[in-house]
């Protein structure tokens, strides 16, 4: 897929297009642009971990609630096999899963990360001093965790 077919069916397609043409104005510190792409970096790499999760949890062979078919002498539970069933579906085996909703996240963050890029990228292009200000930033700004730095908590974890 192109890069210009895949902007163009995202949820923020023509603010990308203003902005890679020229027509979207914004105002913020450079240092800003910088905070903005790793904190989507960050998100992105949470909403894969939690798939990853997902993944593992559609995957396991057994959660030893009796969903095998049952050793001699034990009873078929049904309700078992019935439980585990939906949770794989509902991890990583319908439209509807966790999985597809974090992977539908993932693209609107990156949609975001590429409109702020692109607006950043054409502030720097037309100013060389800008751009050398913003390569000092993005190699010296200290890092920083992002507003909220745990938005996803498991038991246990």
């Amino acid at each position: 897929m192109a890069k210009d077919d895949k902007t163009s069916s995202s949820p923020l397609a023509n603010l990308i297009t203003e902005a890679r043409e020229g027509r979207l104005t914004v105002r913020m510190d450079l240092e800003k642009f910088v905070y903005l792409d790793r904190d989507c970096d960050y998100f992105k790499d949470q909403i894969r971990d939690i798939q990853t999760t997902m993944t593992r949890i559609h995957n396991q062979d057994t959660w030893g609630l009796g969903e095998h078919f049952p050793k001699e002498g034990d009873r078929d539970l049904i309700s078992a096999k019935t439980m585990v069933s939906r949770w794989r579906e509902k991890s990583q085996g319908s439209d509807n899963s966790v999985f597809a909703v974090m992977e539908s996240h993932y693209k609107v963050i990156e949609d975001f990360q590429t409109l702020f890029r692109t607006v950043r990228e054409r502030i720097t292009s037309a100013d060389s001093a800008q751009a050398t200000r913003y390569q000092d930033l993005e190699t010296n700004l200290p890092k920083q965790p992002p507003a909220q730095a745990k938005i996803f908590s498991w038991p246990g974890l």
